[in-house]
């Protein structure tokens, strides 16, 4: 069944269509009698208005585009809900582009939102490639950048202090004990990824402890699968490590897998750490020691600063100059929260 447009309306109505349109959005100029016609009509068809195609008549779109790498890890998904929960209260919908964390995938994604002309986005980028960035301030098209933050273009973000959760992190190892502490982490060109490196880089060298190259090993997927892999490499390195960092939760999970098939235990022979504290860190079979970071209220937070850009967009004659407004740059402190996977022997060599 073919959806009931306006034109089919008016038809019936016997108006024109421009009619209908001012009926139905309560325009002026119009009989009243005329007005309750049109939208009893409309009422009894049942007729539904395109509001997409009214938004981009208007150049007033009433939709978000967040471009993350991927909403089925816990952690995204609870930044994706905060995102959801606020542009909702705010009168915004949301569109969800997953990326997989590959930078064609990304510029593809935001091309498209503004093919369709969001009113703005959202982005956690890979930043292997910045011409997309670029397009986005050119035209004027609101963003903030999550997570991750661009060392190229002053623009609004929301992150977490990456160097200090994995400073805390390696730091708290490093107290119990460990001087062999392998980290997998994920795609170098990644400014998150970067800072942790740099985090844990600094526990050692505060410690005077030297930094094992060997030890330290680049995922191009955050997903435990890759744990697994990584940690079944590091576990066949002679002397084997004594504890495990991984850049997040889901990568922790994997070593759970690898350190176990490979009868050994957390935490008596493997001490581990993971990072976000995703919902059911805290109910692995040995609960996972992990850096907190408020992923809810960061997905909150950047789609209020978004919803603020968009709406100085359009402001029609304001004194402010968009391009040049002071730019919202939000570092949320993570947490280290202590449980039974570091718990590895004092000392182990």
């Amino acid at each position: 069944m073919m959806s009931i447009t306006m034109k089919d309306i008016a038809k019936i109505a016997g108006v024109s269509t421009n009619t209908v349109s001012r009926a139905l959005n309560n325009k002026p100029e119009i009989n009243k009698e005329t007005r309750r016609r049109i939208i009893e009509i409309a009422k009894k068809l049942n007729y539904t208005p395109n509001s997409i195609a009214a938004s981009l008549a208007s150049n007033k779109t009433k939709t978000i585009g967040l471009v993350i790498p991927d909403i089925t890890d816990p952690f995204f998904a609870q930044q994706a809900r905060g995102i959801e929960d606020t542009a909702r209260a705010k009168g915004f919908s949301v569109i969800v582009i997953n990326t997989d964390e590959n930078s064609e995938t990304e510029l593809k994604a935001v091309n498209t939102f503004r093919s369709i002309r969001v009113a703005g986005i959202i982005l956690t980028s890979v930043f292997s490639g910045t011409q997309h960035i670029k397009l986005l301030q050119e035209q004027q098209i609101p963003f903030v950048l999550l997570n991750r933050w661009s060392p190229v273009f002053d623009t609004d973000y929301v992150i977490n202090d990456n160097v200090a959760g994995a400073y805390e992190a390696t730091k708290h190892l490093i107290n119990r004990g460990h001087t062999r502490i392998a980290f997998i982490t994920g795609i170098p060109e990644i400014t998150s990824v970067q800072e942790r490196l740099k985090g844990y880089k600094q526990a050692f060298k505060e410690g005077n402890l030297p930094i094992l190259e060997n030890l330290i090993v680049n995922t191009e997927s955050l997903d435990p699968q890759s744990g697994k892999v990584h940690a079944e490499q590091l576990l066949a390195i002679k002397p084997r490590p004594t504890a495990i960092l991984a850049y997040c939760d889901l990568l922790a999970l994997g070593v759970y897998t690898a350190v176990k098939e490979s009868n050994l235990s957390i935490p008596e022979d493997i001490a581990l750490v993971g990072y976000d504290d995703i919902p059911f860190s805290a109910f692995f079979e040995v609960p996972l020691t992990t850096v907190a970071q408020p992923a809810y209220q960061m997905g909150l937070t950047a789609c209020d600063i978004l919803v603020e850009r968009i709406k100085a967009v359009r402001e029609e004659n304001g004194e402010e100059n968009k391009s040049d407004a002071l730019k919202k740059q939000i570092v949320f402190k993570p947490q280290l929260i202590v449980r039974k996977s570091c718990g590895a022997c004092l000392n182990k060599s």
